[in-house]
């Protein structure tokens, strides 16, 4: 899975927690791959999205 396709993975579930679309979209792009990675594992929702999109 691509960093590109990480950040949009977490942007949509910071959307779907409440958070603005704008926010979310500059939250999941200062991320780095390897925070993104490990957001995905102690994050279970988004670990299994991320898991069925790989």
């Amino acid at each position: 899975m691509t960093c590109e396709q990480l950040q949009k993975s977490y942007q949509q579930q910071l959307v779907k927690a409440g958070v603005s679309q704008h926010k979310a979209e500059q939250a999941a792009k200062t991320l780095s791959f390897q925070e993104l990675q490990i957001i995905g594992e102690i994050w279970q929702d988004w670990g299994k999205v991320v898991a069925r999109l790989g």
